[in-house]
């Protein structure tokens, strides 16, 4: 249950996540930084250490949402370990590889949303609990939504919301992108961005600005109509080199 919107610039993006869960779920812990090999990556935490959502100091960012899927699945182990254990790649074919190697089974299905401003391209890979896809979208903005209830019923509510926001003077803007993942259109309930529901909510928001100088990730826990641009946390990172490369690895510019 989310929302993301990616909005690309003239030397990087913005990305904007809220994440939905259910009210009993324990509440996670704001970004934090650490090292993988020689990158710097950024993430909030569950008490487990998984996250949904992260990024790297070459700019590049994970995003994890659920996907109902017809199949039915028994959870065995959590998704939140699956962007951690990538956050290390360099570019999309090492991305492509440390997720096509990883092993799904025992997950719930699952979208993963990669983004790589040095080749300026958005891959997706898809987990439907038998099989893993991948497809790749061009450098566009672009809007991902799922819900527990109906990921067709959030996509279609949701897709009118995007489209009528774009029409204003200030869209792709930090503050459009705040406004929008707060928005209650068309009424506030559990298909409005900003979801509300009894037994589940938007819990949280992150947002990511890639500068090419320099990585931000913004955090927000709770409602993101009840602190509109004011966050719990932000941690900014420099950027490394676009030819950076990890041993065995293929540099970033080819």
């Amino acid at each position: 249950m989310c929302t993301l919107t990616f909005i690309p610039k003239a030397h990087g993006y913005l990305l904007g996540m809220n994440r939905d869960e259910m009210r009993r779920r324990e509440i996670a812990r704001p970004p934090a930084v650490e090292k993988k090999g020689a990158l710097d990556v950024v993430y909030p935490r569950e008490s487990g250490g998984g996250t949904w959502i992260g990024a790297n100091s070459l700019g590049i960012a994970f995003a994890l949402m659920n996907r109902n899927s017809p199949q039915s699945a028994i959870k065995q182990r959590t998704r939140g370990d699956v962007i951690p254990a990538i956050l290390r790649t360099n570019e999309p074919r090492h991305a492509a590889s440390a997720v096509f190697s990883m092993d799904p089974f025992g997950m719930l299905p699952f979208s993963l949303i990669g983004i790589f401003p040095a080749q300026k391209v958005i891959h997706e890979w898809q987990w439907d609990g038998r099989a893993m896809r991948m497809r790749r979208f061009l450098w566009w903005s672009h809007h991902w939504f799922s819900s527990g209830l109906s990921d067709e019923e959030a996509t279609r509510v949701r897709d009118v919301t995007c489209y009528e926001a774009w029409r204003t003077r200030s869209a792709g803007s930090k503050e459009w992108l705040r406004g929008l993942h707060a928005s209650h259109l068309p009424e506030q309930g559990p298909f409005s961005i900003c979801v509300h529901r009894p037994d589940a909510s938007t819990v949280s928001y992150t947002e990511i600005e890639f500068t090419g100088s320099q990585l931000a990730m913004r955090y927000h826990r709770g409602h993101p109509c009840e602190s509109l641009g004011h966050f719990d946390r932000e941690i900014v990172i420099p950027a490394v080199d676009q030819s950076f490369r990890e041993p065995g690895s293929r540099a970033v510019n080819q």
